[in-house]
């Protein structure tokens, strides 16, 4: 009986050594991050800008080493083809330079800015680390923003979050999903954030805001010019001012007033009788 219970015991042992070492993730850990991030519903900004995407973030890659697991994530073409997308969507004309000096040469062309994305970090949590069953993946970008001469006006940096939950024994798709979540986050605050930023607003053109982009508001209808009525007159003028508006009566009332004024005679008093005598 114990002999047959060692025979069953070992097979057992070996099945879980296995799953320690598949759940252990001690192999290496690759994925291409793939995302499809959405045309924004914005309103254009009514410029044009040129683009300079530098070969550390169309190639970037992420290495890491934890947990005795070697990780590699390739973030670089799914960015690329993201971030361009979004420009063409934000802007009403994108020109893809080589160097942020050649944005120099297109100064005639309309371009107000040269507009230039990195990566500053990239970092995930797994459900070993957190002890949830999650991945977490947070990524930071920053914009930087030069002006046709090549000088630098602004730098912007905003962070995209994703989250998915763990499934099988495999850490690559949730991982690549919760990457995705996280491109797609920053793509959207770049596509809304951005134009907001003072440097932006700079260069609108004059009289435009960040505000009257996303929202137009309607301009004031023009002031007609209405007559406005005469007050009336006070009631206690009323009769002068008729008067004066008449000229027969006011000749009628200056000759009655030149000519004289006639007096009536004097009443005589009735003659005294005398009295009768006796």
């Amino acid at each position: 009986m114990s002999s047959s219970i060692h025979k069953l015991r070992a097979p057992l042992l070996l099945l879980g050594a296995l799953a320690l070492v598949a759940l252990a993730g001690c192999g290496p850990v690759k994925l291409v991050a793939n995302t499809n991030i959405p045309t924004p519903l914005v309103v254009k900004i009514p410029i044009a800008v040129a683009l300079f995407i530098p070969k550390e973030f169309s190639t970037y890659v992420h290495n890491e080493e934890r947990w005795s697991t070697d990780w590699r994530v390739e973030l670089g073409k799914a960015q690329t083809d993201g971030i361009t997308r979004l420009m063409n969507a934000m802007f009403e004309q994108v020109i893809t330079v080589d160097s942020v000096g050649a944005g120099q040469t297109h100064a005639d062309n309309g371009v107000r800015a040269i507009l230039e994305p990195s990566v500053e970090e990239f970092a995930f949590v797994t459900p070993r680390d957190a002890g949830s069953p999650f991945f977490a993946v947070s990524i930071k970008y920053r914009v930087n923003i030069y002006l046709p001469n090549g000088k630098l006006a602004d730098s912007w940096g905003f962070t995209g979050y994703g989250t998915a939950p763990a499934s099988g024994l495999s850490s690559a798709p949730p991982l690549q999903t919760a990457t995705a979540l996280a491109m797609r986050d920053a793509g959207a605050k770049l596509a809304v954030e951005f134009r907001e930023q003072a440097t932006m607003r700079g260069l609108l053109p004059e009289g435009a805001t960040a505000d009257t982009l996303v929202k137009p508001v309607p301009e004031p209808s023009p002031p007609t010019n209405t007559p406005q009525p005469t007050p009336a007159a006070p009631s206690s003028t009323a009769g002068s001012q008729s008067e004066q508006d008449d000229p027969e009566e006011d000749s009628e009332d200056a000759q009655k007033k030149d000519e004289p004024v006639k007096e009536d005679p004097p009443k005589e008093d009735p003659p005294k009788e005398d009295p009768p005598k006796g």
